[in-house]
Formats: C-alpha cells, sequence, structure tokens
C-alpha cells in the first residue's frame, strides 16, 4: 500500500496596527515545532513525507527574524527590547523590570502545557507554581521573573535544540539566576534557529534573501558529535506545499451562502447570513491564488504551483475549477466530503475492475482536468491528533502501523492519506513527540508492506499503468475536512455577523478604489489587509464551544484588521468594529478548540 502523510502548518496574521505580533504562536511554533518537524524526517532515512505551510506564516516568519536582528544590533538593551517585535520576546533584552511588566510576565509566561512541558523541567515548574499563586509575587524580585522569562522560552524550544544544540543545553543545566549576557545569548541562538528553519522550507531566512538552492544540511551549530553522526546516514526526504496566502475559506468567498447545503444536507442547525453575495468574492480567491503562485516561485527550486492543501480542506465545484484554473495538480480534503459528494460510505469496498477497492484509498481526477483529489482517512489522522499523546510513543508507532497493514491486507493497490495539523498536538506528547515521530519514521521506512509517498509522486502512480488508483469526479458538496461541512466558519450568529462586518469594510474600501480616493499605496495596503481579514481563523474561533480566552483574542485581531481597512479607505471607523463579538460559553471543545476531529 501507499502512504501519503501530511503535515499541515498555519498561523494567521497577528500584527496590530503598528506591527507589533499581538499574539505569539507564530515564533513559539517556529522554534518547537516548524523546525523539528523536517529535521525529524531527515534523520530517517527512507522515510517521506509532506509539510504544507501558509505564505503568509512564512512573512510573518520572515518578519520576526529581520526584527530579531535588527534589535539584536542596537547597542542600548532597553532600545533593543523594545525594537522587538513581540512582547513575549522583550524581557530578554530588558535590564529593569517595573510592576507591570512583572504583572504580565507572571500571566503570560506560563502558557505552557502544565504536565508535558512545565513539569518536565523541575525550575521550570517551581517558577511557575510561585507564579500561579498569586501570593506575594511583589516581593519577588527581578530576578525571579527574569529566569521565569528564560525558562518560558527554553521549555518551547524544539527537541532538537534542546538535545543537540550546546549553547540551549547549557542554559538548561545553568537552571537560574539568568544575566542579561544570558538571555540575550539565548535571543541570538533562537535567532540562529529560526533563520535556519525557514531554509528548511526552500525560503530565505530573511524576506529579501537569497533561498536556498536545494534542503540545507543539518545546522552546522548543534553538538559535533552528533552532526557527525547525522553526516553518516542517507537523509530522509520531504516535500513543500503550500496553501491560499492567508489561509481563506476558498467556498466561502466565492458563495458566503454555500455552507447552507451541506447543512441542509446533513439536517443541521445553520443560520442563514443576511447579505446577497461577498462582494467580489471570486476577485478575492483569485488575489490568494496570485499570491500563492508567487510563493511557489520564490520558493528554492521555483516551478509552477503543483499541490496545495485547501484551507482547511474546504473545496467546492468552484474553488476546485479555479485550482484547475491556476495549473494546481493535486490537492487534498477530508473523507467527510468524498462520502457526502459521491452518496456513500467511502469507507466500505466497491467491486471494481475485477476486485474489492476501498473508494477513500484512490486518487480522484476532477471533470476532465489534469487535477487529481485525495481524500484523508479521518479516524488514523485523528489518532495521531487526540489519542497517541496519552500513549507511549513507540506503542502508539506500532498501533497506527498495525492499522495500515491491515488495510494493506485488504487492499494492496490503496492510497492511505494521513493529513492533520502538524504543530499544535505535540504539546499533549512526552518530550513534544520526538519518540513517537522517530519511531512511526522508522517503522515506515523499514516497513516491507508500506510505500510512503512523495506528493509528486502520488501523480505518478494515478497516471501509471493501474488505473484503478483512480477515480473520476464530476462535481463537489461544498465542505471541509470538518465534518464535511461549512459549520466551523459559517451558519452561527457571531460567525455570520463577522462576515457581514467584513463585507461592509471591503465595500467602503472598494468605493475608494473605485473613486480614486486613496493613494496606489493605500490600494495595495488595504488589499493586503482585507486578504487577512479573510483568514479562516477568525471565524473558526467564534463557534460556541471555543474558549472566551481564544474568542476574545482572535476576535480583536479581526476588528484590529477591519479597522485598518476602514483607516485606509479614509473612511470612519463604525461603532461595531470596537464591540466584541465573543461571548461566554457552555461547554469547551476538546484540547481548547485549537484542533478538531473531522468526524
Amino acid at each position: 500500500m501507499n502512504l501519503v502523510l501530511w503535515w499541515h502548518m498555519h498561523q494567521p496574521d497577528y500584527r496590530d496596527i503598528n506591527g507589533e505580533f499581538m499574539l505569539p504562536w507564530v515564533y513559539l511554533h517556529a522554534v518547537k515545532d516548524y523546525i523539528d518537524m523536517p529535521l525529524n524526517i531527515i534523520a530517517n532515512p527512507g522515510m517521506k513525507a509532506n509539510i504544507n505551510i501558509t505564505p503568509v506564516l512564512i512573512d510573518e516568519w520572515q518578519d520576526y527574524n529581520y526584527r530579531i536582528e535588527r534589535a539584536l544590533d542596537e547597542m542600548f538593551p532597553n532600545k533593543a527590547a523594545y525594537a522587538l517585535p513581540d512582547p513575549f520576546l522583550r524581557p530578554l533584552l530588558l535590564k529593569k523590570l517595573d510592576e507591570d511588566t512583572k504583572l504580565w510576565m507572571s500571566v503570560h509566561y506560563r502558557w505552557a502545557n502544565y504536565e508535558r512541558t512545565v513539569c518536565r523541567f523541575d525550575n521550570y515548574k517551581r517558577l511557575y507554581d510561585i507564579a500561579s499563586s498569586k501570593a506575594n509575587l511583589y516581593y519577588l524580585n527581578d530576578c525571579f521573573y527574569f529566569d521565569l522569562c528564560v525558562w518560558f522560552h527554553l521549555a518551547w524550544c524544539g527537541e532538537w535544540m534542546k538535545r543537540y544544540d550546546p549553547v540551549i543545553s547549557l542554559l538548561i543545566a545553568k537552571g537560574s539566576g539568568y544575566t542579561l549576557k544570558d538571555r540575550r545569548m539565548l535571543l541570538e541562538r533562537l535567532l540562529m534557529w529560526m533563520k535556519y528553519g525557514l531554509t528548511l522550507y526552500g525560503f530565505p531566512g530573511i524576506r529579501g534573501g537569497v533561498a536556498p538552492s536545494s534542503v540545507p544540511e543539518y545546522p552546522d551549530f548543534i553538538e559535533k558529535n552528533k552532526l557527525d553522526e547525522l553526516n553518516l546516514k542517507e537523509k530522509g526526504q520531504y516535500f513543500i506545499t503550500l496553501s491560499p496566502h492567508y489561509h481563506p475559506i476558498m467556498p466561502l468567498l466565492l458563495d458566503v451562502h454555500s455552507g447552507a447545503i451541506a447543512a441542509q444536507m446533513m439536517d443541521i442547525a445553520y443560520e442563514p447570513v443576511h447579505m446577497d453575495r461577498y462582494e467580489e468574492g471570486d476577485k478575492s480567491a483569485r488575489r490568494h491564488m496570485d499570491s500563492l503562485n508567487h510563493y511557489y516561485s520564490q520558493k528554492s527550486g521555483g516551478g509552477n504551483i503543483r499541490a496545495l492543501w485547501p484551507s482547511e480542506g474546504a473545496i467546492s465545484s468552484e474553488s476546485l475549477d479555479i485550482f484547475n484554473e491556476y495549473g494546481i495538480n493535486i490537492c487534498a480534503s477530508g473523507e467527510e466530503l468524498l462520502s457526502s459528494s459521491v452518496g456513500m460510505d467511502v469507507h466500505k469496498p466497491v467491486f471494481n475492475r475485477g476486485k474489492d477497492v476501498v473508494p477513500l484509498y484512490r486518487v480522484y481526477a476532477w471533470k476532465d482536468t489534469g487535477l487529481k483529489i485525495i481524500f484523508r482517512d479521518s479516524g488514523l489522522s485523528d489518532l495521531i491528533g487526540f489519542t497517541y499523546g496519552a500513549w507511549r510513543g513507540d506503542d502508539a508507532a506500532n498501533d497506527l502501523i498495525n492499522k495500515l497493514n491491515s488495510i494493506d491486507d485488504f487492499d494492496k493497490g490503496s492510497i492511505v492519506s494521513v493529513i492533520l495539523d502538524g504543530e499544535n498536538a505535540w504539546e499533549y506528547y512526552y518530550e513534544n513527540g520526538f519518540y513517537f515521530l522517530n519511531d512511526l519514521y522508522s517503522l515506515i521506512s523499514s516497513s516491507v508492506k508500506i510505500n510512503p509517498l512523495l506528493i509528486d509522486e502520488v501523480l505518478a502512480v494515478c497516471e501509471s499503468d493501474t488505473p484503478d488508483n483512480c477515480f473520476k469526479l464530476d462535481g463537489m458538496i461544498p465542505g471541509s475536512w470538518v465534518n464535511g461541512n461549512l459549520r466551523m466558519w459559517v451558519g452561527e450568529g457571531r460567525k455570520n455577523k463577522a462576515w457581514m462586518m467584513l463585507n461592509e469594510a471591503k465595500n467602503e474600501f472598494l468605493d475608494s478604489v473605485n473613486n480614486k480616493k486613496i493613494s496606489k499605496k493605500n490600494i495595495e495596503a488595504g488589499f493586503k489587509n482585507l486578504m487577512a481579514a479573510e483568514g479562516s481563523d477568525w471565524f473558526w474561533w467564534l463557534g460556541e464551544d471555543s474558549p472566551l480566552s481564544s474568542q476574545s483574542s482572535m476576535e480583536k485581531i479581526f476588528r484590529n484588521l477591519l479597522e485598518k481597512i476602514y483607516i485606509i479607505s479614509g473612511k470612519p471607523v463604525p461603532e461595531c468594529i470596537s464591540e466584541s463579538l465573543s461571548s461566554t460559553k457552555k461547554n469547551i471543545a476538546e484540547i481548547g478548540g485549537i484542533m478538531q476531529r473531522g468526524h
């Protein structure tokens, strides 16, 4: 059997009017997950996997690197600290702390998984517990808070940093009493890793730099013995794909009412959006694709768009036609959407060309075009996302391999797709999933039954002399990998209100553009903010089962983007932009709603 393992990395645009990052997730996941993911693949000979990343994430990552580098060039520590793009980084370069900063640190430097991340380090746990007690915090000196700061950043470092970087290891071993020199050394080391990390995705570490010509070597700043050991082994392979620029839900840009179709078919609650259409949605969809095309051309190796993971696996007949128009060769979605579109349970075998085959485990051709589609196995994908974190790494890896082997025993021509979030699950795993992933990759690469494929190799399988590997699709119900519908982004009161607010801001901006009331520079800035506001995340977090803190922080950024659109347009900002869209909820989704099961 053939296995397509495809990890997805994504963050929305967190930057405010002044360019400061309102939330730290780009930086934190870069040092913890985005760097480790390709390195774990490379370090396993014979392994093949795929990683998807969004252009907006690349852009933010490059922005972090540029601004950290600029801050480190400043001579005066406080000036350097306030040149940093993120309040989470700032205390690394401060000489003294005021009471407001200490209070902020006591709250925000506890943004870490307590069981898996905090308790792993006794020194961090002690500081964390004191900061959590809220007792006598004002009697603690600056040293306490600076230590808390350093441990927060060390704890978020990925396993490759913790295990193989001598500087990070030295700082972990020191344990306490971190000086300004220590903190600056940590920031310099983090920057080295972050610049290196972007080259793993085929992009320069800082915007405007030179992209690597091929997958880079292991970083030469890791521990020498480990580096020598790694260089003796053959490298595993991975293939980089991209999503539309700001991760919009393409079917909803093209038809904001398309979410009603699957809702009606599935008989689920759905509130209609009270507007005729999302203005010029087809042009918006193409803007995200145009920008995507630019990022593909900048990636090392260049070339045209070949493969993409549509934002949240959301597709429709109209969006697939646009993908084909832009030269996409292959994309993916979830099994639930395939079942709805073909009117059957795609896990149940069908008789085809003289044998039983499982429809889910085939490649689909879109109409008579060159566009192919694969659909993820939600059960297998969700085991990694939600279940295996509580298991021993080797037990979990063996369990997944056994399930794949059972598929091979029944259907040897299968192409099984395991596609999921590649960043948020690992904080629930022991040591950030290091053992699970390496055990899994080792078992896959040594298996005689499982053949891991890069995305471009899937096309070769489909175009080979085995026509039973490829079925045809002539229509697609609008939906996503989440339950096969679009309810995560439309069909609830607050989500619908967000769409109407976005549409009103867009109309005001387009009015100014069409009447030539704004400069060319502001037109470019306006479209950039509009595209950022079209991202999927703002609507996701307005769900009824999202934690209030997540709702609040995300919808503030969304309203900030809308405010910028009005200001750029030269139009008064409506009062509704200052009104919160979030509210308290009764039920909190699994893992705080940051990930969802397929069904």
